[in-house]
């Protein structure tokens, strides 16, 4: 009985080494040092909340650690907290800008983040916990704007509309787009606050739709949905309703009607697009209050926003064979967009991502 005692326990000692992870064996007794030589120290890590600059399940590392010949960077691990075992693997990180995934834990769960630093001749610290806590949710899709973000729809002969689909609306895309590229238990939330009818003027202090319901600021809607101790991402289409393009369009879509030659289409879209449309008038108010609704989502939330585009109408079929405007207006259309975008991006910053709809 004693020999099967001395036999299982030398079994279970060999299972144990194999095990244990092979960085395990980077930590040196100091008297094992090189003479001069010594092991870095973490003298102190702060784990931050996630930022409108990090990518979604990332978070940045604030880490004071000193070696005598230099760290070359830092390796991190997960375990549960409830259970203190390790479950994720060791990945490493830079020192110049520290990094974290969540990606190996779940949202809204106790963890603890144990991070040591490796020198240039590869030896390393002990382990050291960097964070313990509860993970953040999960990330926030939130989409605003206009009609185009709304899901609105209208059926063309009964002049019927649904105001807000969210299912119908780009948004849900995004979110599935994201989703897919995210661990299942980060799959994250979806709210569309966008509605018909809404500009640049109203997403930063509200108004009402074609469906005559009100709204609040969507900006202030966003203040309140985003949450600060996750990851936010604001989608937004807003700019065309700052000008008359609506009535530019209903006209422009009686006089194609009742054109019937290419070169009369032509002749009515030149005509819509130079003399009825209002942007030039509007260009600097557009401007300004998109750069407002910016600065006021950057002061007031950790979200990255993006700012997409409107897609070009002329040669878009409604029905079977009938486009309301035809191609021969796609330059004409194409010139006005371009002018519209260049208005809305002027009052972007660096830090918004622009995204072209076509």
């Amino acid at each position: 009985m004693a020999r099967r005692v001395i036999i299982s326990t030398a079994i279970i000692a060999v299972l144990f080494a194999i095990a244990a992870p092979a960085g395990a064996l980077m930590v040196p007794a100091v008297g094992q040092l090189p003479d001069g030589d010594t092991p870095p120290v973490i003298n102190s890590a702060e784990l931050l909340a996630p930022g409108a600059h990090n990518a979604l399940l990332e978070a940045d590392l604030v880490v004071d650690a000193s070696d005598n010949i230099g760290v070359d960077h830092y390796e991190y691990r997960w375990a549960l907290t409830a259970f203190i075992a390790h479950t994720s693997d060791v990945y490493t990180t830079s020192v110049d800008a520290p990094v974290v995934s969540f990606a190996d834990t779940k949202p809204e769960t106790g963890y603890t983040l144990e991070l040591r630093a490796v020198d240039n001749h590869g030896w390393a610290s002990d382990w050291q916990t960097a964070w313990r806590g509860t993970t953040p949710a999960v990330p926030n899709v939130i989409v605003a704007g206009d009609s185009v973000a709304s899901g609105y729809s209208r059926q063309w002969f009964t002049q019927s509309s649904v105001c807000k689909d969210i299912g119908l609306s780009y948004g849900s895309t995004v979110r599935n787009r994201i989703a897919a590229q995210l661990p299942e238990a980060w799959a994250p939330a979806y709210t569309n606050i966008a509605w018909p009818g809404a500009g640049v003027g109203d997403v930063l202090s509200g108004g009402s739709d074609s469906c005559s319901e009100s709204y609040p600021s969507q900006v202030d809607e966003i203040d309140r949905i985003a949450d600060p101790n996750t990851w936010n991402v604001v989608v937004m289409t807003a700019g065309i309703n700052s000008t008359n393009w609506v009535d530019v369009i209903t006209d422009l879509t009686r006089g194609t009607a009742f054109s019937f030659t290419d070169s009369g289409d032509k002749k009515v879209c030149q005509q819509a697009v130079s003399t009825k449309w209002n942007l030039n008038d509007r260009r600097g108010f557009i401007t300004d209050v998109t750069e407002d609704i910016v600065e006021q989502i950057g002061e007031r939330t950790n979200a990255s926003l993006y700012w997409t585009s409107y897609y070009q109408l002329a040669g878009t079929r409604f029905a079977p064979l009938w486009s309301p405007i035809g191609p021969e207006c796609e330059d004409e259309m194409n010139l006005a967009l371009s002018e519209l975008h260049g208005a809305i991006r002027a009052g972007l910053d660096d830090d918004v991502a622009w995204v072209d709809l076509e």
